[in-house]
């Protein structure tokens, strides 16, 4: 009995649809790369039920004849590859041959195609199902290429099972659908869900241009710096975020090799690198700033023939890549921050001038030795990062009906409390002295609190009313998850003191917020709770415990922020009474003690 076997043509079709069609993206992302090499200048792309029940891709590119027609339905049939080397030098985005019988063999698909020099042509028209050729005919259509596919692994329940909701797998169409549209500005793209026009990018002349209408006109304004270099066999350019904060734009990350978009962890790790100086100080652990960069790498210093689904690459020399984009943004960040402090330099050297004249103290006059106050006035002048004036407004921020327990300080046990930098307390107890992080602890006890509320099976906390409801347009970065989450859960926001609901697309109506958020800055504030919920999702953790953190993020007191001897007791007794006091709901510590023995130790005085 023979037990090695040459596999059907149908099976080999089907392992091959394993590799390359994952979900309704793969068959998006092949049959755009397909117009693109196909030289079209306008894709539409049209997709029901997230591309469950259909995905259809139209261009006006160069189109078929029936033969050609027939033969791209065939395994390893390409009009791209020849021979060994053409191979090694790949400049189109499809190559493999394996994309259009792939997707047929798991779907119904109707191809209509007509030849670009051949207009008043018939076209052709190929209907398959599951891989047969159920019909081959002419037909009237316009010059280029449209390719049907509908009800994507209908006779495939072990694979169907696998696909997530219509909105994750819509998620994952739309940033396919980016990813190819942003490296073709020349191209206008259109996509089109349940017969909603979700996008429509006309073509422009410029990359700057194409990243504005896919990413917002805003995206130039939150410090980006533009970053260009090139090397003998290897360019980079594109847009990276200072390591100034900004979130509000999204986590976009994208890495594009010569057209493609990769998940590279060479350049990804360069990156990283190269902001870990700058981000100390003023990032989350492990937060990088955004980045679009675009590299173009000699074709035989690069395979792209590492995986189906051409989103991994093999460099030659991993190493000098790995350096030339370290180096790249680490200069371009370096001149960033030498530019801005010249700035500050000039805005505050000009400034004096005005007021004082050129004879000021400040330029004229060396700073006084031994004088520590004055020299350290002069250089907090010059260098401290500017900051917006805010409003000193005395809230009873805290809740005053906790209950007192054994581990709450009381007034007798304070001496004195007072700010330092209007962000943190300092009060001394009677082994030393006790540093309070405003904003982490009263993190703490928010969190907590709405935590509890959240648990219990009837409960809601106090809402205020907005005198007008709040109608946000959430941003492309929030569309995925934010709406379903508020679909899935109201109940739970209802708990945690939101009265909202998803009003049309990806607006969202307010119309109260909880009681304990004070520093209520409408849409920023929403938004920024919103942002948060994303960061802190995991859909192995409790969305209670989600919710909780961020809305306690952004309800807590803020740094900066003046508090009365009255509010930091009240804080103090608060914390105290947390179960947890020590730390806030992200991990960092709430209060440090530095005893009168460490004090005595540090003065020599042991």
């Amino acid at each position: 009995m023979k037990r090695i076997r040459v596999l059907p043509e149908r099976v080999i079709n089907h392992i091959a649809a394993g590799e390359i069609i994952e979900r309704p993206a793969s068959v998006v992302k092949e049959l755009m790369e397909n117009c693109v090499d196909a030289n079209a200048n306008q894709i539409k792309v049209m997709v029901k039920d997230g591309g469950k029940k259909l995905i259809e891709v139209n261009d006006n590119g160069s189109g078929m004849d029936q033969d050609d027609a027939l033969l791209a339905l065939e395994r390893h049939a390409t009009s791209k590859v020849y021979n060994m080397d053409d191979v090694k030098d790949i400049s189109t985005l499809g190559f493999r041959g394996e994309a259009i019988p792939s997707i047929a063999s798991v779907s119904q698909m109707v191809l209509k195609t007509l030849v670009h020099k051949k207009p008043n042509s018939p076209g052709v028209l190929i209907k398959l199902d599951f891989g047969k050729i159920k019909d081959v005919s002419q037909t009237a259509t316009t010059p280029g290429t449209s390719i049907k596919v509908k009800n994507l692994f209908a006779k495939l329940p072990a694979r169907k099972k696998f696909l997530k909701t219509t909105r994750t797998e819509f998620s994952h169409i739309k940033k396919t659908f980016n990813h190819i549209a942003i490296t073709n500005p020349e191209i206008s793209f259109s996509l089109v869900h349940n017969d909603k026009e979700i996008y429509n990018y006309p073509e422009v002349n410029l990359l700057e241009k194409r990243i504005s209408q896919i990413y917002g006109d805003k995206f130039f304004e939150k410090d980006i710096i533009s970053v260009h270099n090139e090397s003998p066999f290897v360019s980079i350019k594109g847009y990276i975020g200072s390591f100034r904060d900004q979130s509000a734009l999204g986590n976009i990350h994208n890495i594009f090799i010569n057209d493609r978009y990769i998940n590279d962890k060479i350049i990804y790790s360069a990156i990283k690198k190269a902001y870990e100086p700058f981000t100390k100080k003023t990032l989350k652990k492990n937060q990088i700033p955004v980045y679009v960069v675009f590299l173009e790498v000699k074709n035989d210093k690069i395979d792209f023939n590492v995986s189906p689904s051409k989103e991994e690459v093999r460099f030659f020399n991993a190493n000098f890549i790995f350096q030339f984009v370290k180096k790249t943004v680490t200069d371009h960040l370096l001149n960033y921050e030498k530019n801005k402090l010249g700035e500050k330099q000039s805005a505050l050297s000009k400034t004096k001038n005005q007021v004082n004249g050129p004879n000021d103290k400040f330029h004229s006059q060396p700073t006084k030795k031994g004088s520590f106050s004055s020299y350290r006035e002069n250089l907090d002048e010059l260098f401290k990062q500017p900051q917006e004036k805010k409003d000193v407004q005395q809230v009873n921020f805290l809740d005053n009906n906790i209950a007192r327990d054994k581990n709450r300080i009381i007034e007798h046990d304070i001496v004195n409390p007072w700010q330092v930098g209007d962000s943190f307390i300092l009060v001394e107890t009677k082994d030393g002295i006790m540093v309070v992080d405003q904003h982490a602890a009263h993190e703490r006890v928010l969190y907590e609190k709405v935590k509890n509320n959240l648990k219990k099976e009837s409960s809601t906390s106090k809402s205020q009313k907005l005198l007008f409801p709040l109608v946000i347009d959430l941003p492309q970065h929030l569309t995925d998850l934010i709406p379903q989450l508020l679909e899935e859960h109201p109940q739970l926001f209802r708990k945690a003191g939101f009265k909202m609901k998803v009003f049309s697309g990806d607006s969202i109506v307010i119309e109260e917020i909880p009681g304990y958020i004070k520093n209520w800055d409408k849409d920023k504030t929403m938004l920024a709770i919103f942002k948060n919920i994303e960061d802190e999702f995991n859909p192995e953790m409790e969305i209670e415990d989600n919710l909780a953190k961020s809305t306690a993020c952004h309800a807590a007191i803020k740094v900066n922020q003046k508090l009365t001897k009255k509010e930091m007791l009240e804080l103090i007794n608060q914390l105290f009474a947390a179960n947890n006091p020590f730390v806030c709901p992200h991990g960092r510590p709430t209060v440090i003690e530095i005893s009168f023995a460490e004090l005595y130790n540090r003065f020599k005085r042991t």
